[in-house]
């Protein structure tokens, strides 16, 4: 047996409590009347039918997703029977990761070579501050480069005026 709490209004203007109480009912307001033509009944009832709920909400874009994704699958046999009829190749290009099994047969083709994932590594910038941070010693290591071939520079000509001065020197 269901009870609810009844309040409605008496002619001096204060509100009456009718029914008995539980802490889990639905408290509901009666304006005196019964008629859900008009008034704040009206608006409820009117609320409640426009939002109809989660099943059916959830069952009504189920149906719309399917509708439109077959909808989309015809176009697109249609667009390609028309291609087809006019002698034309149809290539298509399908984006995302590449599949590492063939479809038909199930067999594991050629994956992501390891040498391309360390190659694409590489590329990538490191996050550390290197050595030459900074233009001045950018400056310094060229210049201490530039030194060091001067010097081998410097070193090979000795030898090769020692070779020729013991007329060991034969080049080749």
């Amino acid at each position: 047996m269901k009870k609810e709490l009844v309040l409605s209004w008496n002619d001096e203007g204060s509100v009456e409590k009718g029914g008995g109480l539980e802490e889990d009912e639905v408290y509901q307001i009666s304006s005196g009347d019964e008629d859900c033509s008009r008034g704040m009944k009206k608006w409820i009832t009117e609320y409640h039918q426009r939002r109809p709920g989660v099943k059916v909400l959830q069952q009504r874009i189920d149906d719309f997703i399917t509708a439109h994704d077959a909808q989309e699958e015809q176009a697109r046999k249609e667009r390609e029977a028309r291609a087809a009829e006019g002698g034309w190749t149809v290539v298509v290009h399908n984006k995302g990761r590449k599949k590492t099994t063939d479809t038909e047969s199930g067999i594991v083709v050629g994956s992501v070579a390891q040498a391309a994932v360390m190659d694409k590594m590489d590329k990538k910038k490191s996050k550390e501050v290197g050595l030459d941070f900074y233009r001045f010693q950018k400056r310094e290591a060229k210049r201490n480069e530039i030194m060091t071939l001067q010097s081998k520079f410097e070193q090979d000509k000795q030898r090769i005026q020692q070779l020729r001065a013991a007329r060991k020197f034969r080049p080749c």
